[in-house]
């Protein structure tokens, strides 16, 4: 009987012995993911419509860290607010790797706009891809180019509807400064959409008479012969399977410095997540951009490939707030300024800008590492 209990006691201790390790390296960095993670579908919140650049990134890019990772990662899209309610539904989920936001990185923005409680501090972004914002009409609306357009618009007796992308979004502010600089302000409204997609459609449809939207957005439409662009924010012309996007530079010169509003699109997820998880999803995200199937995905749309991690990946995200932010303030779509975020002008721009951007809990230093071996230029 003796003999028995002894035996049993040392099969005991040599399971609990060879547990241990595992224990201790799960409690690492005071107590990150077991390295297993993950064990269960992960679900992104998409904070736009479907079928819109924003949608197209995210899910290209879900595909591949799916394939990597093991599990299957949903995409729900769950619109409004210029991404800021799928924003906010990640920031009050748990810490734990399972639920993900996507689409525009453009959380700088938020505390400015009120579109969500919490800025880009509080995620670490994964911009995968990245476009010009663009006006289009229907290629049967007889305007050859912007200037047949603002000259039809001017001569006209009546207001012209013209859609965006979410009121505030990059569509939106492009749409508002390229108003003010074609003299036409008091002559058109902006009728804003969930997502540049949706906006396709109601140009489509006669709803409206022009949109201002991301690039990539509608680009298939455009190459189908649909539609057509008249205004690209870009430095210079952009052609794309055969389709012209005219730089603003040829028309209006002076709104080149809002190029900083052009968007990121990709993946986030909240900064106090374990250590060890995000050090696996930056594995996975290197993985996946690198991938033929996800760079076919993007250049479909006419989304330039782009991927970044690390303290490049926050620079990107937090200088949307400077060049979004100040342009919906100077243009009156905001009444919170900048200045009073201590976000300076794109003009005095320099990272790290502030005691916050200098102070928040830095990246793993694996994720940087492999930044700089596999994606930096």
């Amino acid at each position: 009987m003796k003999k028995r209990i002894f035996i049993g006691l040392v099969g005991a201790l040599l399971v609990l012995a060879l547990a241990m390790p595992v224990f201790a390296e799960g409690a690492k960095e005071g107590g990150d993911a077991a390295p297993e993670w993950p064990t269960r579908p992960i679900t992104v919140m998409l904070g736009w419509s479907a079928g819109g650049t924003s949608d197209t990134t995210a899910r290209a890019v879900a595909q591949e860290m799916s394939e990597y990772l093991g599990v299957e990662i949903k995409i729900t899209n769950m619109e409004g607010a210029n991404g800021g309610i799928a924003y906010q539904n990640v920031y009050q989920a748990e810490s734990d790797g399972y639920r993900w936001f996507g689409g525009a990185q453009v959380q700088a923005t938020y505390p400015i706009t009120r579109q969500a409680k919490v800025g880009w501090e509080e995620f670490y972004p994964f911009p995968a891809g990245m476009g010009a914002t663009t006006i289009y009409v229907r290629t049967d609306s007889g305007y050859d180019d912007i200037t047949d357009l603002v000259d039809a618009i001017k001569s006209g007796n009546k207001v012209v509807k013209y859609g965006s992308t979410s009121r505030g979004g990059n569509g939106s502010i492009f749409g508002e400064v390229f108003a003010q600089a074609a003299g036409i302000a008091d002559k058109v409204q902006e009728v804003p959409y969930n997502g540049g997609r949706e906006a396709g459609r109601y140009l489509l449809s006669g709803d409206v008479e022009y949109i201002s939207v991301s690039l990539g957005d509608v680009s298939d439409w455009a190459e189908e012969g649909r539609i057509k662009p008249v205004l690209n924010l870009y430095d210079k012309d952009y052609v794309w399977r055969g389709v012209t996007f005219p730089t603003v530079n040829k028309y209006y010169p002076e709104l080149e410095v809002y190029m900083s509003i052009n968007p990121y699109w990709g993946i986030a997820v909240k900064r106090d997540t374990p250590e060890a998880v995000i050090e696996k999803m930056a594995e996975a995200f290197v993985y996946a951009v690198k991938q033929d199937r996800f760079k076919a995905a993007l250049e479909s749309r006419g989304i330039i490939v782009n991927p970044k991690m690390g303290d490049a990946a926050d620079e990107a995200a937090a200088i949307v707030g400077a060049g979004r932010g100040w342009a919906q303030y100077d243009y009156g779509i905001v009444d919170v300024s900048p200045e009073t975020l201590g976000i300076p002008r794109v003009t005095e721009w320099e990272w790290p800008y502030n005691e916050t951007s200098a102070n928040i809990r830095p990246w793993p230093a694996k994720a940087e590492e492999l930044y700089e071996s596999e994606l930096a230029d």
